[in-house]
């Protein structure tokens, strides 16, 4: 009798485990969250922003120019603005923003002047053409090209 008391409680609990086990099959697959990657644009532009750019030289039509731009610091912000630590005007505005252009390595600034850029972890060229703009500006037309780092 003990045995046959044992027998029916244990067929009872698992039976009752196995009925709890069952829960609501549902044929709705799983879904997760959809792992999105970053543009290149978008790479670019954390490459852009991630520190602050110390300018190192600057050549204009191959000469050195770097005197005439003595300290300049450039900040790329994620937002696609840019601002610079003095007044660089025209040449270098002391702030504005950009746009990409045909492709990553190619910036429009807010004034127009487009820009080839090359930027690695610790380093960022800038190339552009500067056009005379006409009045009295002190600026220097021509070819520039300004090196920078991290």
């Amino acid at each position: 009798m003990k045995y046959l008391r044992n027998f029916i409680f244990f067929n009872f609990c698992l039976g009752a485990l196995n009925f709890i086990s069952c829960g609501d099959d549902s044929d709705d697959p799983v879904t997760e969250d959809p792992v999105t990657e970053s543009t290149e644009e978008e790479k670019q532009l954390e490459s852009l922003s991630a520190s602050g750019w110390t300018m190192s030289s600057i050549t204009l039509d191959g000469a050195d120019a770097t005197s005439n731009f003595d300290g300049l610091v450039l900040t790329i912000k994620s937002d696609k603005t840019y601002t610079t630590n003095g007044s660089y005007d025209p040449v270098w505005p002391s702030s504005g923003s950009f746009t990409f252009g045909s492709d990553i390595n190619t910036l429009t600034r807010d004034d127009g002047v487009s820009m080839t850029i090359s930027v690695s972890e610790t380093s960022l060229t800038v190339t552009f053409t500067y056009a005379e703009s006409g009045g009295r500006i002190d600026a220097l037309p021509g070819d520039y090209v300004f090196s920078f780092t991290s």
